[in-house]
């Protein structure tokens, strides 16, 4: 691949993709923030979806409605975009806090002292939304007095800064927030990204829609060849269950197929080959949905890319199991 090329890959991944449920959340949270700005109120929600759902496009388009600035006297960080670590524990939340308000020191102190840090440097900075991705961490993590207290640690802290908040995360994330009541309260509005809420088209032809948009960006045309579109649509929805980010690492693995072979359109077998490279590299035969033989289901069985994340069982999980 020459600069040209690396250059059209770039700026093809950085396109955000407008599916309807990304939208609705981008405009949501866009009212959250101008409600707090004329009001004073601050309301928060909770946004959940599977992996590749765009949450993190989302967290990453609102960070760029409301880039940080800095002035000659401090930084002003309108959007604070904290990603959950792992090991979410309240230490470590608070931590990724700091160190994202641009705290010199974001380990030193004790667990009290460094919220107060995050109260005292999110007014100085002029916080007026936080969007905490990978939630599910905190529900992934320990047991539920464990999720308790950092879900009422999170409670305290969000009272304490009174600012808009975004919580993000995989669908069990509600598990959380029936475990804390005060929690959940607080999360009374929730959006849901994913297709097949709208009743007009079935969850294939939205997949497909947003498949056809990004078509005229692509570098070479896209040709179906003999198959039907509906056929496409279904085809489409099977490779990517419906998942934004998996609809664009299936054109980008296309777009890099081009390049690489010097080809001079994206078809069914281009696709096939980059279904295989860029989403799951045992998906050849009938377990590649642009194969001729294809089993035409979806792929969300064991060891599948999508199979349900409330499914898979964590390693501790399978040590008590395998203990009792």
């Amino acid at each position: 691949m020459n600069v040209a090329e690396f250059e059209a890959l770039r700026v093809f991944t950085s396109e955000y993709l407008q599916f309807p449920p990304f939208v609705a959340a981008f405009n949501e949270i866009e009212r959250l923030v101008q409600l707090y700005r004329q009001t004073g109120i601050a309301q928060h929600l909770l946004v959940t979806g599977e992996s590749g759902s765009g949450k993190t496009t989302l967290c990453k388009a609102m960070v760029e409605r409301y880039p940080r600035a800095s002035l000659p006297e401090r930084d002003v960080i309108p959007a604070l975009f904290v990603p959950m670590p792992s090991t979410a524990t309240i230490a470590s939340v608070a931590e990724a806090m700091l160190r994202n308000l641009g705290d010199p020191a974001p380990t030193t102190g004790t667990t009290s002292a460094k919220t107060a840090r995050v109260a005292r440097l999110a007014r100085a900075c002029a916080v007026e939304l936080i969007l905490f991705d990978e939630a599910n961490h905190i529900q992934d993590r320990g047991q539920l007095p464990t999720q308790y207290m950092v879900g009422d640690w999170l409670k305290s802290l969000m009272d304490d800064v009174q600012v808009p908040t975004v919580l993000m995360g995989l669908p069990r994330v509600e598990n959380l927030l029936r475990v804390n009541e005060q929690l959940r309260r607080r999360f009374m509005l929730r959006l849901h990204l994913e297709f097949g809420k709208d009743p007009d088209n079935t969850i294939e032809t939205q997949c497909l829609r947003l498949f056809t948009s990004l078509t005229p960006s692509l570098p070479v045309p896209f040709n179906k060849g003999g198959t039907t579109w509906s056929e496409l649509a279904y085809r489409l929805h099977a490779a990517t269950d419906g998942r934004v980010s998996y609809v664009k690492s299936l054109l980008i693995g296309a777009i890099r197929q081009v390049f690489e072979q010097d080809l001079q359109e994206i078809t069914l077998a281009v696709l096939e080959a980059a279904f295989t490279s860029a989403i799951w590299h045992q998906g050849v035969g009938a377990l590649n949905p642009f194969c001729a033989n294809f089993d035409f289901r979806r792929l969300d069985r064991a060891g599948e890319p999508f199979q349900s994340s409330d499914e898979v069982v964590r390693p501790s999980s399978r040590r008590r199991a395998h203990a009792a």
